[in-house]
């Protein structure tokens, strides 16, 4: 029992040790990433909010683009039933009223059928990102030669030594010596030196140049880290709008399907009526003026006649307009239901 006990303290902290490597362990990684996220510079950043951007616009158009297609196959399924529901049963109705001398009231429309749908006409200009590095390389190089450039000239200057560049001349080594020494003490009244002068020049050109090239560098990345965030504003409002544009164009295209069966519906109460017209013209003949046939036969043909507006309202009403759906198409697909289930409830009683 003893001996039991003792294992059991003795495994205790190790378990300790192990979780508090652990916590060690999580500790390092948080650290490390976030030296990680530290390293980025606003170049970077600039670069992976345009590249965000140029994903997040793609994804939106390729959204459209799917939309568009599903909506294209569909309205070419609608207009081949409207064709065939035209060519064959309604104009096969239009024929048997006109046999009865019933004269057929056809609906003139209003507008002309259209389905257009409305997208956003935005073109988000997405640029590239440059660091700027080899502009402000060549600008850094320019300073350093006007620093240098002007150290020469000064020195000449005070020391005597003439420079001219038509005809051109180059100075003598005593003059360029006698130029070095006043650049590197001799301006300060001690005792120059030729090699501090080189130095001197060579320093100051140096500092210069990659103060011109910071700065430089610098401002090009606050332009671009701008730059980008504006590109990734424009982008998310243009991803927005073209969601509410598929939005707009999925309740169109759900109309259209609704319309589909509806037009299939009214080819079956007209293929009735006409097999009951057909009846009618067998049995009592042609007559001059449809009021001379029985009264429950004009009754067939004024319920003809009902289907035929309400489907022709139906079809020929703009589905869309100004690129949404149009709501006066949206209450004639009400008003074909209701005609529809009222005389289909008039069958099966």
């Amino acid at each position: 029992m003893e001996n039991k006990s003792d294992i059991s303290n003795l495994d205790m902290p190790e378990m300790e040790d192990t979780a508090s490597s652990n916590e060690l362990d999580l500790e390092e990684k948080l650290i490390i990433e976030d030296n990680r996220k530290k390293v980025i510079n606003k170049n970077e950043e600039a670069k992976e909010l345009v590249k965000n951007s140029i994903e997040l616009i793609s994804k939106a158009d390729k959204d459209i683009e799917v939309t568009k297609k599903t909506i294209k196959e569909d309205v070419n399924k609608l207009e081949d039933i409207k064709n065939n529901f035209l060519n064959t049963t309604f104009t096969q109705s239009q024929i048997l009223l006109e046999k009865a001398s019933y004269i057929y009231s056809k609906n003139e429309a209003q507008e002309p059928f259209e389905i257009s749908l409305g997208t956003t006409n935005e073109n988000i200009r997405v640029k590239n990102i440059s660091s700027g590095a080899f502009t402000a390389f060549i600008l850094s190089l320019i300073t350093m030669i006007i620093t240098a450039g002007a150290w020469i000239y000064f020195a000449s200057i005070k020391t005597g030594v003439k420079l001219q560049l038509q005809p051109l001349t180059i100075p003598t080594h005593e003059d360029i010596e006698k130029m070095l020494i006043w650049i590197g003490g001799g301006m300060t009244g001690a005792e120059g030196n030729a090699m501090f002068g080189i130095a001197t020049v060579g320093l100051s050109a140096l500092i210069l140049g990659f103060l011109v090239y910071k700065t430089f560098v610098s401002m090009k990345e606050n332009k671009n880290f701008k730059v980008a965030n504006e590109i990734y504003e424009k982008s998310h409002t243009y991803v927005e709008k073209q969601k509410e544009s598929k939005t707009e164009m999925e309740r169109i295209d759900e109309h259209i399907k609704n319309i589909i069966p509806m037009v299939e519906n009214y080819k079956y109460l007209l293929d009735e009526q006409n097999a009951t017209l057909q009846r009618i013209l067998h049995v009592e003949g042609i007559k001059e003026d449809y009021n001379q046939y029985h009264p429950t036969s004009v009754e067939s043909m004024k319920d003809t006649e009902k289907l035929m507006n309400r489907v022709e309202e139906l079809i020929t009403t703009p589905v869309t307009k100004e690129g949404k759906r149009n709501e006066v198409s949206e209450y004639a697909l009400y008003e074909a239901k209701e005609l529809y289930d009222y005389y289909l409830s008039k069958i099966y009683d």
